[in-house]
Formats: structure tokens, C-alpha cells, sequence
């Protein structure tokens, strides 16, 4: 078994990549936005993979030529599960780009990136007053309409999981709040939203009887 601190290590670059995600967050926060992905893309991504069977076949195959056949494969999905696999093979070709340098050149200490990321987030429209209220002058700015449907979806997820670590059915009315916004964006009422949810149910049903469906591969 490869020892951890030996050059090449899988689990020493998973742990890198561990730290650094972690350090995104912590600069980042939740970050949602659309894939940007599409058919358009297709061109490029058979390019990348002429370029990569060209160079094998020259014997000039690098880890550019297969790292950009697997990113541009990921780019040309739209459909969320190929486009997973496709994301999972380009980040598992990058480990493998990341091991490989670190045999030839030894292993080295990962530096995370810390600082200079946002410190700022969307919150209530009264929590700046409640703020005033406690003699501290708030920094505030107004969203754009693009960066504000990205925070909101943001907000779903930190609202949502603070459900999940607390399990605090308070925290359900700031979920469902999020909600609201979101919906207002599409042109949703409270009222359009509920009809929509009563129709679901009326077809489908809710969670009441707690039904667990047995799927099979």
C-alpha cells in the first residue's frame, strides 16, 4: 500500500483538494450558478479529442491534450448526469496530472488560498435597520438582477442547511422565505406557488404515509 508522504500519493492529493475546497468556502461561501453548458460546445470537444488521438499517435501525448478532451467533453453535456460523469473524469485526470508531478519533482506542501474573497452576503431587507438599531453603521450595496438570482439560490442552500445541522423547524420559515424569492423571479405569487404544490399533490401525493421506494440498478 502507498504510504501517505510518499510522492504520488492518491490520498495526499485528495487531502490537498479536501483543504482546498474547504478554503473556497471559507473565502466563498455556498456558490450556485448556471452550468454554462451546451451542444455549442460540441465542436470544441471533438477537436480536443482529434488533438489528443493526433498526439498519441505521434507519440507527443501530454496531460494538456487529455485534460482538455475530458474538460471539453464537459462542456458540450447539458443533461446533469453525463455532465457529472464528464465533470468526475476531468477532476479525476487532474489528480492523476497532480500524482504525476509529484513523482517526478517530489512532493510538496499544498498552499490553500486564504483572504480576499467575499465577506459580504444577501440577507433581509430590515436587517440593516436592526443593525442601525444597535448603534453600528452597516456596509450595504444592492445586487444586480444576475448576481442576485445567483445569491438567492446561494441562500437556499446556507438556509437549508441550517435546517439540517440544527433541525430546528423555525429554520423551515427562512427556507421557505428564500422560496418565495425565488419564485418571485419566475413571476410566482405565494398563491401561484401553493396552487402549483396543491396540483402535485392532488396528481402525486405528499410524504404523509411515508412511503420509501426500493429501487433496483
Amino acid at each position: 500500500m502507498r504510504n501517505e508522504q510518499e510522492p504520488g500519493s492518491l490520498e495526499k492529493v485528495l487531502a490537498d483538494i479536501a483543504d482546498e475546497r474547504a478554503a473556497q468556502d471559507r473565502m466563498w461561501g455556498v456558490q450556485e450558478f448556471p452550468d454554462g453548458t451546451g451542444p455549442e460546445f460540441a465542436g470544441g470537444a471533438d477537436k480536443a479529442k482529434d488533438d489528443c488521438a493526433d498526439a498519441w499517435a505521434r507519440g507527443e501525448l501530454t496531460w494538456r491534450h487529455v485534460l482538455a478532451e475530458e474538460f471539453h467533453e464537459a462542456l458540450a453535456e447539458t443533461d446533469p448526469v453525463p455532465l457529472r460523469n464528464e465533470l468526475v473524469q476531468t477532476a479525476a485526470v487532474a489528480v492523476k496530472w497532480i500524482q504525476s508531478l509529484d513523482r517526478r519533482n517530489g512532493m510538496t506542501e499544498h498552499r490553500t488560498k486564504e483572504g480576499g474573497g467575499r465577506t459580504e452576503k444577501l440577507v433581509r431587507d430590515r436587517i440593516p435597520d436592526l443593525i442601525l438599531s444597535t448603534g453600528r453603521r452597516p456596509e450595504t450595496r444592492v445586487a444586480e438582477r444576475g448576481e442576485y438570482t445567483s445569491l438567492l439560490r446561494a441562500k437556499l442552500y446556507e438556509e437549508a442547511g441550517e435546517y439540517m445541522e440544527s433541525g430546528d423547524p423555525a429554520e423551515l420559515a427562512d427556507v421557505l422565505e428564500v422560496v418565495h424569492a425565488l419564485a418571485a423571479l419566475h413571476g410566482l405569487t405565494p398563491a401561484d406557488l401553493e396552487a402549483s404544490r396543491s396540483a402535485e399533490h392532488t396528481t402525486r401525493g405528499g410524504f404523509s404515509e411515508r412511503i420509501v421506494l426500493r429501487l433496483h440498478p
